[in-house]
């Protein structure tokens, strides 16, 4: 069945206008997916309430938003902008003056370009790139966040293709690249869960998360056969920290200093302590969340050109089965 709209984050479907407006302007903002993660929010928005017919061939006319996040701000004067055009039955342009013969084109016309351009206009001077500022937190914070981003190579020989999934996210992190003494040195630190999963984050085959902090959700690598899934934040977060606590004391268990031995043991109290303190304190949680959704954003390039090498692959055994 043809749907005349469809929200891009999440597929859902309508055959009306109000369904999709009651659905985009919602509080609880529906949850990504993988292939929403390619458009910015502005795009996202203004694809969601554009008709499917007029989404045909339309990559070019929306490339001025990739970076921008102007319009899906300002989303409530844009439903009004575009609820006056219909009840009106308005076909001039109220901000260039621009007539149009129908008024899907002029709806058209402000989605893709005269509101945009208004608030840029208004907005452009002042909307500067913040960059969050992640205090420490005693209990298990971290104020030095690693933005280290890995080199993907995404040359695909088409004869013989070797590539490696990500480790499954409901499993624990391959940490075999990581060295022994650097990882006993770990549960000797204060920010051991922190200092863990940006030393994980570095080894390619554990991109299994891709963050979306804006909207407080993600999708996350389930298998190799179920591919990426949707989860929110507080899941992703919940689920990292428990595996940062079984590695952390897999990595106590197997410290082999004997004249550290009381260190060892204090040092396990501390990761079970840490880990409870999480559970239970929601300041807590709420700090943590940001300084685990900023360290997973920090790879969310090297992560997404992952997905993408996992599509693409995808797709071309299906055209060898297909026999192109």
């Amino acid at each position: 069945m043809f749907y005349t709209y469809s929200c891009i984050k999440c597929n859902y479907k309508s055959n009306h206008y109000n369904d999709i407006k009651r659905h985009v302007i919602k509080k609880k903002t529906c949850l990504k997916n993988l292939e929403s993660f390619k458009y910015s929010d502005d795009q996202i928005l203004v694809l969601t309430l554009l008709s499917n017919k007029d989404k045909t061939n339309i990559e070019n006319e929306i490339q001025h938003l990739k970076k921008s996040n102007y319009i899906n701000k300002n989303k409530a004067d844009l439903i009004k902008i575009i609820d006056t055009i219909e009840k009106q039955r308005l076909k001039k342009c109220l901000y260039c003056e621009k007539e149009f013969q129908k008024i899907n084109d002029l709806r058209k016309h402000i989605l893709l370009n005269c509101f945009y351009n208004e608030l840029q206009k208004n907005y452009e001077e002042n909307d500067k790139n913040v960059q969050i500022n992640t205090k420490d937190i005693s209990i298990i914070g971290d104020d030095n966040i690693i933005n280290n981003h890995c080199t993907t190579n995404n040359t695909t020989n088409i004869y013989n293709i070797e590539f490696k999934n990500p480790v499954p996210f409901d499993g624990l992190w391959d940490i075999s690249k990581i060295d022994a003494i650097y990882k006993e040195r770990l549960i000797f630190s204060n920010f051991m869960y922190t200092k863990l999963l940006e030393e994980i984050l570095k080894n390619e085959i554990n991109l299994n998360v891709i963050i979306d902090k804006d909207n407080d959700s993600g999708v996350v690598y389930k298998n190799d056969i179920e591919k990426y899934i949707q989860m929110r934040s507080k899941d992703i977060v919940d689920n990292t920290m428990q595996k940062l606590k079984n590695h952390l004391i897999d990595i106590n268990n197997d410290a082999k200093s004997e004249s550290l031995i009381e260190c060892i043991n204090f040092s396990k109290k501390i990761i079970e302590e840490k880990h409870e303190n999480y559970n239970n304190n929601k300041i807590i949680q709420d700090s943590v969340k940001n300084i685990i959704s900023t360290i997973f954003d920090s790879k969310k390039s090297d992560a997404l050109d992952i997905s993408i090498n996992i599509n693409n692959e995808d797709k071309f055994i299906k055209n060898i089965e297909k026999g192109f």
